[in-house]
């Protein structure tokens, strides 16, 4: 499938700004996101700290990746969202 590489335009606070004209597939250049949308929409988005929610991830569950706050200003419009991930190989 096509994505469309994107940049946002960005906003005071580490916020992100992605205004999309249309129905498609979209990737953020900074973050790497995949936004798919059905229609025109206004995404905002930041990275959050775990500081304020490691407390919350009980074993064997651990901390891993990032943490993003995503805001849509037309909910119905986004059909998902792909967050980056990583491995670790290192056992």
């Amino acid at each position: 499938e096509q994505k469309e590489q994107v940049t946002p335009r960005m906003l005071s606070g580490g916020q992100h700004v992605l205004q999309l004209d249309g129905e498609g597939t979209y990737q953020c250049s900074l973050t790497g996101l995949i936004f798919e949308v059905t229609g025109a929409v206004k995404i905002t988005y930041c990275l959050l700290s775990w500081s304020k929610y490691a407390s919350l991830v009980k074993q064997p569950w651990i901390v891993g990746g990032p943490l993003f706050d995503v805001r849509c200003d037309l909910a119905s419009a986004l059909s998902s969202i792909q967050f980056p991930h990583s491995l670790c190989l290192a056992g």
